[in-house]
């Protein structure tokens, strides 16, 4: 019998492939995953200090800082002062940004539909919702997917 963390990398891994071939081949392929699940994810409703995409992201200040850099000089977003705190940056997202941020919101919503489909009906829910349960209940309940 395989280890239970070796089919949750093998399923991980799978995902993660499967959602990476789809953005590089479109016209996003300029993204990567990291991307799209740390800075564009939670630039949604508005512009929003750089800080606080940090803070969201749950990674390194530094990996942020990077992300957000080829985001600018990709297109996706904007990047300027804060207007009373010259040590801030304000981030917006552009129209390609929102573009990229619906793409890929169809790469998830197309990926999960698969996983369903291979599941079953009643299997796929079930699937989603000990997913859930365990990202709640050893993940602090903070969710760090969609």
């Amino acid at each position: 019998m395989r280890p239970l963390a070796a089919l949750l990398g093998r399923v991980k891994d799978e995902f993660d492939a499967s959602f990476a071939r789809r953005l590089k081949e479109s016209e996003f392929h300029t993204l990567s995953a990291a991307h799209a699940s740390n800075v564009l994810r939670h630039l949604d409703d508005g512009p929003h200090q750089a800080s606080r995409i940090v803070e969201l992201c749950g990674v390194t200040k530094q990996a942020v800082s990077q992300q957000i850099t080829h985001l600018e000089r990709n297109g996706y977003l904007t990047v300027r002062p804060h207007p009373t705190d010259h040590r801030a940056r304000i981030l917006e997202t552009t129209a390609r940004g929102r573009r990229a941020r619906v793409f890929v919101e169809q790469i998830l919503a197309e990926i999960e539909a698969e996983w369903v489909a291979a599941l079953g009906p009643s299997d796929g829910p079930e699937f989603r919702r000990l997913l859930t349960t365990l990202a709640n209940t050893f993940g602090n309940g903070a969710p760090s997917g969609r």
